[in-house]
């Protein structure tokens, strides 16, 4: 009987779908395998069936025994529910054996010694460092998007196989995710593999490759949950049945939409006033953006810095050398940025803050005014620009971004998601920096336009005495520089 086994057919066991079948074939080609998109697309499925058949495949082809691969899920509750409870009905009782608690391997299960003996792993992520010692040859992990970046980072570490009695590496180890889309992750994972943004050192992104599950994909159709998809909200409805990246639950920014909050690049008219945005990060992305204000109240968003690894002076140097000489004066005044940076470091009361030394490094030039961090009043008037509205027969709305030059914003704020403590509040633990930069300046202007007693206009601009500026004494300003009236739209 152990003999006939030995030669089943493993698609006849598995028996895929046939967007299975592509995935199959795309975790063949490839390193780094995402498989994801919307609800009861087989994505669970896959992953077990798929990294047991690489063990399998791994025995056949290298000769390899024992070789031990990894299925996680961000905690034991959710593997239980999404995975072993499956198991034990899937996997027949000749393939291998399931194990509870397995002496050396935990809860797993292990392939029957002509198969190999391979040794499939279920864990949890909820302290991933301790699986820093160790070794799988093939990863998977579901509902990549739960978990942070870090994670994945941790776990690619992870990712190799040596064979204890030769020595040998297996060369092809796989890491394998299935995912829909929101949750914490959904910006990073929605960079690696939809939007293909990789860092300057990435040497395999020649290895990333998604594979879209839709619900349609699923062969065994359940007519009872197809119909409470149909009859979700239109977002939902898009992010849950098809697998749309843009739309998803818990989306902290519904109102965002690509067909009026981005648009083709153009060249933007001389006398639009201009703004420039900030928000500081040295291990994380510090973010900046430069934006112009149209005549009816849209601010268009039209370049943009974001990277990691740059101290004050470094980052003021950046956003010096991307200003044009001419835009310079026009920014004067215009410049927000994130509160902390001009809070002094240490105890020294000599040592200058984040903004003066950006000041000092540009010659004065970059003099930054403290933005307003009320956050949750911030997040409403942001969702306010947002918004869509109809303006000369076209859908628009009051914050665009120039498509192609701003891609870490047009990534990043609409991937953003609820705090599940402060529910009115987006989660910071989320790539935030292009969002916070941005309220910064939204709520700058807004401040710009609202009604309030004009102010003397300051004869001299600095970091420390500038705090908010209305237009009606930029105004004052300018008529007394220029000797008469002066539309507001010059300036």
């Amino acid at each position: 009987m152990k003999q006939k086994e030995n030669k089943f057919g493993w698609l006849e066991l598995m028996k895929p779908s046939p967007k299975q079948k592509v995935a199959l074939q795309t975790i063949k080609d490839n390193k780094y395998i995402l498989y994801g998109g919307a609800m009861y697309g087989g994505k669970s499925y896959l992953l077990r069936w798929a990294l047991l058949g690489l063990l399998i495949y791994y025995f056949k082809k290298y000769g390899f025994t024992k070789v031990q691969a990894g299925l996680f899920c961000e905690d034991y509750p959710t593997l239980k529910t999404r995975q072993l409870a499956k198991i034990s009905a899937e996997f027949p009782r000749w393939l291998g054996t399931r194990h509870a608690d397995h002496k050396d391997y935990g809860n797993c299960f292990i392939l029957d010694e002509q198969y190999g003996g391979g040794i499939l792993m279920f864990l949890n992520l909820d302290r991933p460092e301790k699986y820093d010692s160790s070794e799988f040859a093939a990863i998977g992990v579901d509902e990549l998007t739960k978990n942070k970046e870090q994670i994945f980072t941790v776990l690619r570490r992870r990712l190799r196989w040596t064979d204890s009695k030769t020595q040998k590496h297996i060369p092809d180890c796989k890491f394998i995710a299935g995912t829909n889309p929101g949750g914490i992750g959904h910006a990073w994972v929605k960079k690696l593999w939809m939007d293909l943004i990789y860092d300057a050192n990435e040497t395999e992104q020649d290895k990333f490759a998604y594979v879209s599950a839709k619900y349609d994909d699923n062969v065994i159709k359940n007519p009872e949950y197809e119909a409470m998809l149909n009859s979700m909200p239109e977002k939902l409805r898009k992010a849950f049945r098809d697998g749309d990246w843009d739309t998803f639950e818990g989306q902290y920014f519904e109102q965002w939409g690509r067909d009026w909050n981005t648009c083709k690049p153009f060249k933007i008219p001389a006398h639009w006033m201009r703004f420039m945005w900030m928000d500081y990060g040295y291990s994380a992305p510090a973010s900046v953006h430069w934006a112009a204000l149209d005549e009816i109240g849209r601010l268009y968003v039209y370049r943009e810095l974001y990277g990691t690894g740059m101290t004050y002076k470094a980052l003021a140097k950046k956003i010096e050398s991307l200003t044009p000489d001419w835009e310079k004066d026009m920014l004067q005044g215009n410049m927000i940025a994130d509160p902390a940076i001009f809070s002094k470091k240490g105890e020294d009361e000599f040592e200058k803050s984040g903004a003066e030394q950006i000041e000092e490094a540009t010659a004065g030039w970059l003099s930054f005014r403290r933005g307003n961090n009320d956050r949750i009043n911030g997040w409403g008037i942001m969702r306010e620009y947002m918004k869509p509205f109809k303006y000369e027969d076209t859908i628009t709305s009051k914050l665009i971004f120039f498509d192609g030059l701003c891609q870490n914003a047009i990534r990043t704020i609409p991937a953003l998601v609820y705090d599940s403590t402060r529910v009115e509040d987006l989660d910071s633990k989320g790539e935030d920096h292009c969002a916070d930069e941005v309220r910064y300046g939204i709520m700058d202007i807004h401040e710009l336009f609202s009604e309030k007693s004009p102010e003397p206009p300051k004869k001299v601009r600095t970091t420390d005495d500038i705090k908010k500026r209305d237009l009606a004494a930029l105004k004052a300003e300018r008529e007394e520089e220029d000797g008469g009236d002066v539309d507001w739209m010059t300036m």
